[in-house]
């Protein structure tokens, strides 16, 4: 199976960003983000109303340019470590043929390969010096007539939600529906979190996954939780103090098996272990976040997981993270916007589990990009039949998972040492709930 690259171009905005707002200043959230690209692969069906692939991505690119007028920022470049010079460099766009049928690519998917539907290596981090692309973007097309488009966002001013919002705008342009275009707000986060000096921040375990965690030699696997198994887990961890959500029975449930996994290998069964929650602040704070808010509005949710074992009940470790994300309130963030010291301070320490940094804890990272609207974004041809994330052995943070939505229940992307995942796929108990990289209906 071969994918190869066809041709490449920059795609720059359609009108020129008008002077005032060719600096963007970033928010104080997207200062502690690592300069890394992450990715997200739409696999749609052969396209209905558009004959052609040479007419597809015609369409594609004329309608990118209208986007990057309205989402000028991504046609921008990082002028420093606090701002975007929004100076219409443009997007990168790729074209690849690959010589085979999407039914053959996805049954089951090919996640060896999946990097190459994506036009850079995703995850990778790179200096913040080093000057990149905010968008990259790879449409590749199968002997099908099948199109799997690949994009790769800089996180530096892109969290899924913005990356979302963009794309729903991208589409709603293509297919002519630019009532369904998400506006862009670009000025409340940065103006009710400016950015600072972070020097010297209370940031305990984020210290230590900032400096010892990253890029280390990983393995993904693909597994999917359906609604029969989610039932049966919030069943497992349901109480009259506890109504756990699908996030957190799954999320749970996967954090005591890796952790098992992990100890089961490694030699040092005393090390603590830290779960750390990737948390949209919007929906928490409301207007005017809640309106289009475009940045890194996201907080960690740390929560120390203590004493798990195969013994371990699942409805235990629901609390212990309930208790964490009740945490992440309203007034908290308030406190994060109206006090500068709040960074600095001991009650931030306590959030994140200062205490505990310097025994070198292993952690494991959860990030949801369920009710995101991935599943939604139809560029004219329908709805994705699947949405991807990245694939194959090459280096990222290890002991990661993303969770995505899906016609079958929650697919759970997790990233793991080649060993220590090796021990979760053998899990008996592990995989009677969740199906090791199924098939995608097509």
């Amino acid at each position: 199976m071969e994918i190869s690259i066809t041709s490449r171009e920059t795609i720059k905005p359609s009108l020129p960003t008008s002077a005032e707002c060719k600096t963007l200043k970033l928010c104080l959230f997207d200062v502690f983000q690592l300069n890394t690209y992450f990715p997200l692969i739409h696999f749609y069906s052969k396209t209905t109303n558009l004959e052609g692939f040479s007419d597809v991505s015609t369409q594609l690119k004329k309608s990118l340019s209208e986007a990057l007028t309205i989402f000028y920022p991504l046609g921008g470049r990082r002028c420093d470590h606090f701002s975007i010079d929004c100076n219409d460099e443009g997007a990168i766009y790729m074209e690849a043929s690959v010589n085979t049928t999407m039914e053959v690519f996805l049954k089951p998917p090919k996640l060896e390969l999946l990097n190459q539907l994506l036009p850079c290596e995703p995850n990778k981090c790179h200096p913040h010096q080093e000057v990149l692309p905010q968008l990259l973007v790879q449409v590749n097309s199968f002997q099908c007539g099948g199109i799997a488009i690949g994009l790769c966002n800089l996180h530096i001013l892109l969290d899924a939600y913005s990356c979302s919002a963009f794309l729903k705008t991208w589409f709603a342009i293509c297919k002519g529906s630019k009532e369904e275009i998400s506006w862009p707000d670009f000025f409340s986060a940065s103006s009710s979190f400016p950015p600072r000096n972070t020097i010297g921040v209370r940031a305990g375990m984020l210290n230590i996954n900032k400096d010892s965690n990253i890029e280390e030699n990983c393995t993904m696997r693909r597994f999917l939780f359906d609604y029969k198994a989610i039932n049966e887990l919030k069943s497992m961890s349901t109480s009259d103090e506890t109504k756990p959500t699908k996030y957190q029975v799954v999320s749970s449930f996967i954090s005591k098996h890796m952790i098992v996994s992990i100890k089961e290998e490694c030699g040092d069964k005393t090390r603590p272990m830290v779960a750390l929650h990737v948390v949209d602040m919007r929906r928490r704070m409301g207007e005017p976040f809640s309106k289009g808010a475009i940045g890194n509005l996201l907080w960690p949710a740390l929560v120390l997981l203590e004493d798990v074992n195969k013994n371990t009940n699942i409805i235990d470790l629901v609390k212990v993270l309930k208790e964490g994300l009740g945490k992440l309130t309203k007034d908290l963030f308030l406190k994060v916007q109206n006090d500068t010291n709040f960074l600095w301070s001991d009650e931030c320490a306590e959030l994140m589990l200062e205490e505990i940094a310097e025994k070198k804890p292993i952690s494991l990272v959860f990030t949801s990009w369920a009710n995101m609207g991935f599943s939604e974004t139809d560029f004219g041809s329908g709805k994705p039949l699947w949405l991807a994330q990245r694939g194959g052995t090459k280096e990222s943070i290890p002991n990661t998972v993303i969770l995505m939505e899906t016609r079958e229940g929650i697919e759970a992307w997790i990233t793991m040492r080649e060993t220590h995942i090796t021990i979760l796929e053998n899990d008996e108990d592990f995989l009677r709930f969740a199906l090791l990289n199924p098939s995608v209906l097509i």
